[in-house]
């Protein structure tokens, strides 16, 4: 029994903090909902841009180390 207590006890603090911790976010907040919202899209284009530029030189590269294997390979053969 007491170990159910201190369960529920440890999850009203967990959803208090959270709460808390929201609020406080918003108070402090540097720019309105809008301009945070618009900041975070530019910055989600941004890191997906950069991501798919990397996949595409990693795709490259494999593509080009494989072939150089093959080559190599069948040198050896």
């Amino acid at each position: 029994m007491e170990h159910k207590t201190h369960a529920m006890t440890d999850a009203l603090m967990l959803v208090g903090g959270g709460v808390l911790g929201a609020g406080l976010a918003l108070l402090f907040a540097p720019h309105s909902g809008a301009k945070s919202r618009k900041k975070m899209r530019r910055f989600g284009r941004t890191v997906s841009d950069k991501s798919d530029k990397l996949m595409r030189n990693f795709n490259y590269l494999a593509d080009m180390v494989g072939g150089q294997a093959s080559k190599v390979t069948r040198m050896w053969h």
